[in-house]
Protein backbone atom coordinates (compact mmCIF):
# COMPACT_ATOMS: atom_id res chain seq x y z
CA UNK A 1 0.00 0.00 0.00
CA UNK A 2 1.75 3.89 -0.69
CA UNK A 3 2.07 5.95 1.81
CA UNK A 4 -0.14 8.35 0.32
CA UNK A 5 -2.90 5.68 0.30
CA UNK A 6 -3.56 5.01 3.99
CA UNK A 7 -6.85 2.91 5.34
CA UNK A 8 -8.58 4.01 8.49
CA UNK A 9 -11.00 1.72 9.80
CA UNK A 10 -14.26 1.98 11.88
CA UNK A 11 -16.51 -0.43 12.95
CA UNK A 12 -19.24 1.10 15.56
CA UNK A 13 -21.50 3.43 15.73
CA UNK A 14 -20.21 3.44 20.10
CA UNK A 15 -18.73 6.83 21.23
CA UNK A 16 -15.00 5.87 21.26
CA UNK A 17 -15.25 7.70 25.14
CA UNK A 18 -18.27 5.60 26.20
CA UNK A 19 -17.70 2.45 24.23
CA UNK A 20 -14.92 0.26 23.22
CA UNK A 21 -11.51 2.29 23.39
CA UNK A 22 -9.84 0.55 20.62
CA UNK A 23 -12.43 2.70 18.43
CA UNK A 24 -10.87 4.75 16.05
CA UNK A 25 -11.78 8.68 15.99
CA UNK A 26 -13.06 11.04 13.16
CA UNK A 27 -9.81 12.95 13.08
CA UNK A 28 -8.69 12.88 9.82
CA UNK A 29 -7.16 16.02 9.14
CA UNK A 30 -10.18 18.97 8.84
CA UNK A 31 -12.98 16.72 7.25
CA UNK A 32 -14.64 14.00 7.82
CA UNK A 33 -17.41 11.56 6.17
CA UNK A 34 -21.25 10.86 7.13
CA UNK A 35 -23.52 8.32 6.28
CA UNK A 36 -24.77 10.36 3.57
CA UNK A 37 -21.39 11.04 1.93
CA UNK A 38 -21.56 14.64 2.56
CA UNK A 39 -17.96 16.22 3.76
CA UNK A 40 -18.45 19.09 6.87
CA UNK A 41 -15.42 21.30 7.81
CA UNK A 42 -14.11 21.08 11.23
CA UNK A 43 -16.34 23.26 13.66
CA UNK A 44 -14.92 26.33 15.33
CA UNK A 45 -13.57 26.18 19.18
CA UNK A 46 -15.93 29.65 20.14
CA UNK A 47 -14.33 31.22 21.98
CA UNK A 48 -11.15 29.04 22.45
CA UNK A 49 -13.56 26.97 24.87
CA UNK A 50 -12.12 23.50 24.23
CA UNK A 51 -8.08 25.16 24.46
CA UNK A 52 -9.16 26.53 27.75
CA UNK A 53 -11.08 23.49 29.18
CA UNK A 54 -8.14 21.36 28.69
CA UNK A 55 -5.58 24.02 30.01
CA UNK A 56 -7.82 23.66 33.30
CA UNK A 57 -7.87 19.96 33.42
CA UNK A 58 -3.98 19.66 32.95
CA UNK A 59 -3.85 22.18 35.61
CA UNK A 60 -6.43 19.96 38.22
CA UNK A 61 -3.60 17.32 37.36
CA UNK A 62 -1.29 17.72 40.18
CA UNK A 63 -3.01 19.62 42.45
CA UNK A 64 -2.89 16.91 44.78
CA UNK A 65 1.12 17.22 44.54
CA UNK A 66 1.45 21.11 45.15
CA UNK A 67 -0.75 21.74 47.21
CA UNK A 68 0.35 18.98 50.00
CA UNK A 69 3.99 20.20 49.47
CA UNK A 70 3.54 23.99 49.80
CA UNK A 71 1.15 23.54 52.79
CA UNK A 72 4.43 23.09 54.89
CA UNK A 73 3.35 25.52 57.94
CA UNK A 74 0.09 23.70 58.33
CA UNK A 75 1.40 20.07 58.46
CA UNK A 76 4.18 20.90 61.35
CA UNK A 77 1.45 22.61 62.90
CA UNK A 78 -0.60 19.88 63.07
CA UNK A 79 2.28 17.69 63.95
CA UNK A 80 4.01 20.11 66.50
CA UNK A 81 5.89 18.62 69.73
CA UNK A 82 2.68 17.96 72.60
CA UNK A 83 3.08 17.90 76.56
CA UNK A 84 1.81 14.59 76.37
CA UNK A 85 3.55 13.33 73.39
CA UNK A 86 4.59 9.48 73.62
CA UNK A 87 7.20 8.22 70.95
CA UNK A 88 6.32 6.85 67.66
CA UNK A 89 8.15 3.47 67.35
CA UNK A 90 7.64 2.86 63.91
CA UNK A 91 8.74 6.34 62.72
CA UNK A 92 13.05 7.06 62.27
CA UNK A 93 14.55 8.42 65.50
CA UNK A 94 15.18 12.47 64.86
CA UNK A 95 17.65 14.41 66.17
CA UNK A 96 16.48 17.67 65.86
CA UNK A 97 14.95 18.46 69.22
CA UNK A 98 12.92 21.33 67.53
CA UNK A 99 11.19 19.31 65.64
CA UNK A 100 8.49 16.11 66.90
CA UNK A 101 8.93 12.85 65.24
CA UNK A 102 6.18 12.96 63.74
CA UNK A 103 7.74 16.88 61.95
CA UNK A 104 10.95 15.20 61.13
CA UNK A 105 9.35 12.38 59.33
CA UNK A 106 6.06 13.82 57.48
CA UNK A 107 7.90 15.00 54.29
CA UNK A 108 9.62 11.75 53.87
CA UNK A 109 6.81 9.49 54.24
CA UNK A 110 4.63 12.56 51.98
CA UNK A 111 7.10 11.69 48.78
CA UNK A 112 6.84 7.99 49.27
CA UNK A 113 2.90 8.28 49.61
CA UNK A 114 2.81 10.15 46.69
CA UNK A 115 4.70 8.49 44.07
CA UNK A 116 4.90 5.13 44.86
CA UNK A 117 1.16 4.37 44.29
CA UNK A 118 1.04 6.73 41.57
CA UNK A 119 3.81 5.38 39.63
CA UNK A 120 1.94 1.94 39.73
CA UNK A 121 -1.24 3.73 39.08
CA UNK A 122 0.75 5.26 35.49
CA UNK A 123 1.84 1.72 34.92
CA UNK A 124 -1.40 -0.10 34.88
CA UNK A 125 -2.61 3.05 32.67
CA UNK A 126 -2.20 1.21 29.29
CA UNK A 127 -4.65 -1.95 30.87
CA UNK A 128 -6.56 0.65 32.29
CA UNK A 129 -7.35 2.29 28.88
CA UNK A 130 -8.41 -1.41 27.55
CA UNK A 131 -11.14 -2.05 30.50
CA UNK A 132 -12.66 1.39 31.31
CA UNK A 133 -13.71 4.00 29.09
CA UNK A 134 -11.88 7.57 29.61
CA UNK A 135 -15.53 9.31 30.21
CA UNK A 136 -15.41 7.25 33.24
CA UNK A 137 -11.81 7.36 34.11
CA UNK A 138 -12.38 11.26 34.05
CA UNK A 139 -15.63 11.82 35.88
CA UNK A 140 -14.60 8.71 38.78
CA UNK A 141 -10.86 10.39 39.17
CA UNK A 142 -12.41 13.68 39.35
CA UNK A 143 -14.92 12.89 41.77
CA UNK A 144 -12.99 10.77 43.85
CA UNK A 145 -10.18 13.70 43.93
CA UNK A 146 -13.11 16.14 45.17
CA UNK A 147 -14.09 14.24 48.09
CA UNK A 148 -10.38 13.13 49.19
CA UNK A 149 -9.69 17.17 49.19
CA UNK A 150 -13.14 18.28 50.81
CA UNK A 151 -12.27 15.65 53.39
CA UNK A 152 -8.81 17.36 54.07
CA UNK A 153 -10.34 20.57 54.08
CA UNK A 154 -13.00 19.44 56.95
CA UNK A 155 -9.72 17.97 59.17
CA UNK A 156 -7.90 21.88 59.11
CA UNK A 157 -10.81 22.75 61.86
CA UNK A 158 -10.88 19.84 63.82
CA UNK A 159 -8.63 19.77 66.85
CA UNK A 160 -6.57 16.79 66.64
CA UNK A 161 -3.65 17.73 69.44
CA UNK A 162 -5.41 14.51 71.03
CA UNK A 163 -5.11 11.98 67.86
CA UNK A 164 -2.27 13.34 66.25
CA UNK A 165 -0.92 9.60 64.95
CA UNK A 166 -4.48 9.06 63.81
CA UNK A 167 -4.53 12.50 62.04
CA UNK A 168 -0.73 11.52 60.33
CA UNK A 169 -1.93 8.41 59.06
CA UNK A 170 -5.40 9.86 57.63
CA UNK A 171 -3.61 12.67 55.52
CA UNK A 172 -1.35 9.95 54.68
CA UNK A 173 -4.30 7.68 53.45
CA UNK A 174 -5.34 10.60 51.64
CA UNK A 175 -2.21 11.03 49.77
CA UNK A 176 -1.91 7.95 48.76
CA UNK A 177 -5.46 7.76 47.06
CA UNK A 178 -5.52 11.30 45.70
CA UNK A 179 -2.17 10.19 43.85
CA UNK A 180 -4.13 7.43 42.59
CA UNK A 181 -7.43 9.54 41.15
CA UNK A 182 -4.33 12.10 39.91
CA UNK A 183 -2.70 9.38 37.76
CA UNK A 184 -5.75 8.28 36.71
CA UNK A 185 -7.06 11.14 35.43
CA UNK A 186 -3.41 12.35 34.06
CA UNK A 187 -3.77 8.39 31.40
CA UNK A 188 -7.44 9.65 31.03
CA UNK A 189 -6.60 13.55 30.09
CA UNK A 190 -3.76 12.36 27.93
CA UNK A 191 -5.60 10.01 26.56
CA UNK A 192 -8.28 12.05 25.43
CA UNK A 193 -5.91 14.88 24.09
CA UNK A 194 -3.96 12.57 21.40
CA UNK A 195 -7.24 12.57 19.76
CA UNK A 196 -6.69 16.26 19.13
CA UNK A 197 -4.75 18.84 17.18
CA UNK A 198 -1.00 19.13 19.06
CA UNK A 199 -1.99 22.65 20.07
CA UNK A 200 -4.23 20.84 22.68
CA UNK A 201 -1.21 18.70 23.71
CA UNK A 202 0.66 21.67 23.95
CA UNK A 203 -2.58 23.47 26.32
CA UNK A 204 -2.45 20.67 28.75
CA UNK A 205 1.16 20.18 29.58
CA UNK A 206 1.18 24.01 30.22
CA UNK A 207 -1.45 23.67 32.17
CA UNK A 208 0.05 21.06 34.35
CA UNK A 209 3.42 23.88 35.17
CA UNK A 210 0.21 26.41 35.79
CA UNK A 211 -1.11 24.09 38.48
CA UNK A 212 2.64 24.82 40.20
CA UNK A 213 2.11 28.48 40.06
CA UNK A 214 -1.60 28.27 41.25
CA UNK A 215 -0.48 26.77 44.66
CA UNK A 216 2.84 28.95 44.70
CA UNK A 217 0.60 32.10 44.28
CA UNK A 218 -1.98 30.56 47.00
CA UNK A 219 0.54 29.65 49.28
CA UNK A 220 2.18 33.24 49.60
CA UNK A 221 -1.83 34.96 49.34
CA UNK A 222 -1.75 33.30 53.11
CA UNK A 223 1.33 33.96 54.20
CA UNK A 224 0.55 37.77 53.22
CA UNK A 225 -2.71 37.47 54.89
CA UNK A 226 -1.05 36.68 58.25
CA UNK A 227 -3.91 34.01 59.34
CA UNK A 228 -3.06 31.24 61.39
CA UNK A 229 -1.85 27.99 60.09
CA UNK A 230 -4.99 26.68 60.40
CA UNK A 231 -7.29 29.49 59.04
CA UNK A 232 -4.99 29.88 56.03
CA UNK A 233 -4.86 26.46 55.09
CA UNK A 234 -8.54 26.29 55.27
CA UNK A 235 -8.61 29.13 52.55
CA UNK A 236 -5.82 27.03 50.65
CA UNK A 237 -7.61 23.68 50.48
CA UNK A 238 -11.19 25.41 50.04
CA UNK A 239 -9.76 26.15 46.91
CA UNK A 240 -8.51 23.63 45.58
CA UNK A 241 -11.87 21.60 46.12
CA UNK A 242 -13.53 24.96 44.14
CA UNK A 243 -10.85 24.54 41.12
CA UNK A 244 -11.34 20.59 40.91
CA UNK A 245 -14.95 21.01 41.23
CA UNK A 246 -14.92 23.78 38.09
CA UNK A 247 -12.71 21.33 36.27
CA UNK A 248 -15.89 18.73 36.58
CA UNK A 249 -18.19 21.11 35.15
CA UNK A 250 -16.12 22.46 32.52
CA UNK A 251 -15.25 18.44 31.15
CA UNK A 252 -18.88 17.51 31.14
CA UNK A 253 -19.31 20.79 29.10
CA UNK A 254 -16.52 19.81 26.78
CA UNK A 255 -18.03 16.21 26.05
CA UNK A 256 -21.06 18.61 24.27
CA UNK A 257 -19.33 20.89 22.33
CA UNK A 258 -19.36 20.19 18.49
CA UNK A 259 -14.96 20.50 18.58
CA UNK A 260 -15.49 17.32 21.08
CA UNK A 261 -18.12 15.66 18.67
CA UNK A 262 -15.49 16.41 15.59
CA UNK A 263 -11.98 14.66 16.72
CA UNK A 264 -13.99 11.96 19.46
CA UNK A 265 -17.17 10.74 18.16
CA UNK A 266 -16.86 7.54 15.74
CA UNK A 267 -17.26 7.57 12.22
CA UNK A 268 -20.66 6.06 10.98
CA UNK A 269 -20.90 2.09 11.38
CA UNK A 270 -20.16 -0.06 8.23
CA UNK A 271 -17.36 2.40 6.96
CA UNK A 272 -14.09 3.17 6.27
CA UNK A 273 -12.09 5.91 4.67
CA UNK A 274 -9.53 6.33 2.07
CA UNK A 275 -7.15 8.76 2.68
CA UNK A 276 -4.87 9.84 -0.59
CA UNK A 277 -2.91 13.11 -0.99
CA UNK A 278 -5.84 14.53 -2.85
CA UNK A 279 -7.77 14.39 0.49
CA UNK A 280 -10.91 12.94 -1.13
CA UNK A 281 -12.91 10.48 1.56
CA UNK A 282 -15.29 7.86 0.80
CA UNK A 283 -17.57 4.69 2.49
CA UNK A 284 -16.03 1.90 1.03
CA UNK A 285 -17.04 -0.83 3.24
CA UNK A 286 -16.73 -2.99 6.15
CA UNK A 287 -13.55 -3.92 7.41
CA UNK A 288 -12.18 -4.13 11.09
CA UNK A 289 -10.11 -1.58 13.24
CA UNK A 290 -6.33 -2.15 13.19
CA UNK A 291 -4.94 -3.79 15.96
CA UNK A 292 -2.33 -1.49 18.28
CA UNK A 293 0.75 -3.52 19.35
CA UNK A 294 1.98 -2.12 22.64
CA UNK A 295 5.72 -3.58 21.93
CA UNK A 296 5.86 -1.86 18.13
CA UNK A 297 4.36 1.81 19.40
CA UNK A 298 6.91 1.33 22.33
CA UNK A 299 10.13 0.45 19.66
CA UNK A 300 8.76 4.08 17.89
CA UNK A 301 9.01 6.22 20.75
CA UNK A 302 11.27 4.75 23.08
CA UNK A 303 13.93 7.40 22.89
CA UNK A 304 11.19 9.97 23.62
CA UNK A 305 10.29 8.16 26.93
CA UNK A 306 13.93 7.99 27.90
CA UNK A 307 14.09 11.22 27.60
CA UNK A 308 11.21 11.96 29.48
CA UNK A 309 12.10 9.80 32.29
CA UNK A 310 15.32 11.07 32.92
CA UNK A 311 13.92 14.73 32.84
CA UNK A 312 11.83 14.21 35.66
CA UNK A 313 14.47 11.78 37.36
CA UNK A 314 17.10 14.99 37.59
CA UNK A 315 14.00 17.36 38.32
CA UNK A 316 12.78 15.19 41.65
CA UNK A 317 16.29 14.40 42.67
CA UNK A 318 16.68 17.91 44.14
CA UNK A 319 13.07 19.26 43.11
CA UNK A 320 11.39 19.61 46.56
CA UNK A 321 13.64 17.72 48.86
CA UNK A 322 16.68 19.99 48.53
CA UNK A 323 15.46 22.78 47.24
CA UNK A 324 13.51 23.06 50.29
CA UNK A 325 16.43 23.29 52.36
CA UNK A 326 17.98 26.13 50.48
CA UNK A 327 17.60 29.43 52.36
CA UNK A 328 18.98 32.79 51.92
CA UNK A 329 22.17 33.88 52.79
CA UNK A 330 21.31 37.22 53.97
CA UNK A 331 21.54 36.51 57.71
CA UNK A 332 19.49 39.51 58.76
CA UNK A 333 15.69 38.36 59.72
CA UNK A 334 13.42 40.31 57.13
CA UNK A 335 9.69 39.08 56.09
CA UNK A 336 11.73 37.98 52.77
CA UNK A 337 14.53 35.69 53.90
CA UNK A 338 12.23 34.38 57.37
CA UNK A 339 8.77 34.07 54.93
CA UNK A 340 8.75 34.48 51.61
CA UNK A 341 12.17 33.32 50.27
CA UNK A 342 11.12 29.95 50.11
CA UNK A 343 7.78 29.87 48.17
CA UNK A 344 8.70 32.90 46.20
CA UNK A 345 12.00 31.10 44.93
CA UNK A 346 11.35 27.13 45.41
CA UNK A 347 7.72 27.15 44.10
CA UNK A 348 6.71 30.51 42.70
CA UNK A 349 9.99 30.82 40.25
CA UNK A 350 10.28 27.41 39.39
CA UNK A 351 6.84 26.82 38.11
CA UNK A 352 6.86 30.04 36.62
CA UNK A 353 9.91 29.26 34.28
CA UNK A 354 8.89 26.05 33.84
CA UNK A 355 5.53 27.26 32.39
CA UNK A 356 7.24 29.64 30.08
CA UNK A 357 10.12 26.66 29.31
CA UNK A 358 6.64 25.10 27.82
CA UNK A 359 5.09 27.79 25.91
CA UNK A 360 8.60 28.83 24.59
CA UNK A 361 9.37 25.46 23.40
CA UNK A 362 6.56 25.76 20.61
CA UNK A 363 8.39 28.27 19.03
CA UNK A 364 11.78 26.44 19.29
CA UNK A 365 12.28 24.71 15.58
CA UNK A 366 14.17 21.30 16.15
CA UNK A 367 13.73 18.24 13.72
CA UNK A 368 9.94 17.17 13.94
CA UNK A 369 11.35 13.17 13.44
CA UNK A 370 14.15 13.39 15.90
CA UNK A 371 14.29 12.56 19.45
CA UNK A 372 18.30 13.35 19.79
CA UNK A 373 17.17 17.12 20.54
CA UNK A 374 15.11 16.67 23.79
CA UNK A 375 17.59 13.25 24.67
CA UNK A 376 20.54 15.62 24.35
CA UNK A 377 18.56 18.56 26.20
CA UNK A 378 17.30 16.03 29.06
CA UNK A 379 21.42 14.37 29.72
CA UNK A 380 22.66 18.23 29.66
CA UNK A 381 19.94 18.82 33.02
CA UNK A 382 21.91 16.79 35.11
CA UNK A 383 24.95 19.58 35.61
CA UNK A 384 21.40 21.03 38.04
CA UNK A 385 21.94 17.91 40.37
CA UNK A 386 25.61 19.00 41.92
CA UNK A 387 24.58 23.03 40.88
CA UNK A 388 21.59 22.80 43.51
CA UNK A 389 23.77 20.65 46.29
CA UNK A 390 26.43 23.21 46.63
CA UNK A 391 23.33 26.61 47.23
CA UNK A 392 22.71 27.29 50.95
CA UNK A 393 20.89 24.30 51.70
CA UNK A 394 21.29 23.72 55.32
CA UNK A 395 21.49 21.57 57.21
CA UNK A 396 25.22 20.18 56.06
CA UNK A 397 27.22 18.33 56.89
CA UNK A 398 29.61 17.01 54.29
CA UNK A 399 29.11 19.27 51.01
CA UNK A 400 30.84 23.03 51.43
CA UNK A 401 28.53 25.68 50.53
CA UNK A 402 30.35 27.29 46.75
CA UNK A 403 26.72 29.09 45.55
CA UNK A 404 26.17 31.71 48.21
CA UNK A 405 24.79 33.85 46.74
CA UNK A 406 20.81 34.44 46.58
CA UNK A 407 20.30 36.22 42.78
CA UNK A 408 22.81 33.10 41.56
CA UNK A 409 20.60 30.92 42.60
CA UNK A 410 17.54 32.65 41.25
CA UNK A 411 19.44 32.43 37.64
CA UNK A 412 19.82 28.57 38.35
CA UNK A 413 16.40 28.06 39.59
CA UNK A 414 14.57 30.02 36.56
CA UNK A 415 17.11 27.82 34.20
CA UNK A 416 16.04 24.50 35.96
CA UNK A 417 12.42 25.20 35.52
CA UNK A 418 12.84 26.52 32.11
CA UNK A 419 14.55 23.42 30.88
CA UNK A 420 12.21 21.23 32.26
CA UNK A 421 9.07 22.63 30.70
CA UNK A 422 11.08 22.81 27.31
CA UNK A 423 11.85 18.77 27.79
CA UNK A 424 8.70 18.09 29.07
CA UNK A 425 6.70 20.09 26.25
CA UNK A 426 8.96 18.43 23.26
CA UNK A 427 8.55 15.13 23.90
CA UNK A 428 5.04 14.28 24.79
CA UNK A 429 3.89 17.39 21.29
CA UNK A 430 6.39 14.83 19.30
CA UNK A 431 4.37 11.58 19.80
CA UNK A 432 2.29 12.31 16.18
CA UNK A 433 5.15 12.93 14.15
CA UNK A 434 6.72 9.36 15.41
CA UNK A 435 3.46 7.10 15.73
CA UNK A 436 0.31 6.67 13.38
CA UNK A 437 -3.34 8.08 14.49
CA UNK A 438 -4.36 5.14 15.95
CA UNK A 439 -1.51 4.22 17.78
CA UNK A 440 -1.71 7.49 20.01
CA UNK A 441 -3.62 6.89 22.50
CA UNK A 442 -1.23 3.83 23.81
CA UNK A 443 1.77 6.00 22.82
CA UNK A 444 0.37 8.59 25.30
CA UNK A 445 -0.22 5.77 28.27
CA UNK A 446 3.66 4.77 27.37
CA UNK A 447 4.66 8.25 27.86
CA UNK A 448 2.85 9.08 31.03
CA UNK A 449 4.27 5.57 32.46
CA UNK A 450 7.92 7.08 31.51
CA UNK A 451 7.03 10.28 33.14
CA UNK A 452 5.55 8.22 36.18
CA UNK A 453 8.47 6.25 36.99
CA UNK A 454 11.05 8.96 36.17
CA UNK A 455 9.02 11.25 38.78
CA UNK A 456 9.57 7.98 41.60
CA UNK A 457 13.16 6.87 40.88
CA UNK A 458 13.93 10.70 41.41
CA UNK A 459 12.05 11.08 44.47
CA UNK A 460 13.99 8.04 45.67
CA UNK A 461 17.46 9.31 45.03
CA UNK A 462 16.20 12.59 46.92
CA UNK A 463 16.86 10.71 50.21
CA UNK A 464 20.00 9.98 48.96
CA UNK A 465 21.12 13.58 48.13
CA UNK A 466 19.96 15.32 51.37
CA UNK A 467 21.85 12.99 53.53
CA UNK A 468 24.76 13.47 50.90
CA UNK A 469 24.63 17.89 51.96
Amino acid sequence: MDDQDQLVFADTVNNRLFGLPEVLDKNVDDIIVNECDTVSTKPPDRYNFGFIIFYTLGTCLLLPWYFFMTANDYWMYKLRNLPNETQVIFLLPNDNHDHSRLQANFTSFLTIAASVPSSLMLLLNTYLAKKMSIHFRMISSLMLMLILFTITTILVNLDSDSWQILFFMITLGTVIFLNIGSSIMQGAVFNLVSFFDSSYMTATVCGQALGGIVAALAQILALWWGASSVHSAFVYFLFADIFILISLVLYTFLVKTNIYKYYVQDIPASAWIRRSSSTQYALLGNEQTPTVNTSAVLKKIWKLGLSTFYNFLVTMSVYPAVTVLITSVNKEHTAWTDTYFLPVIAYLLFSTCDFLGRVMSNFIRLPVNSSWPSAILSALRTIFIPLMMLCNAKPRYYLPVLINNDQLYAVIMSLFGFTNGIVSNITMASIPYFVDKHEQEVASSLMITFLGIGISTGSLISFGMVNLL
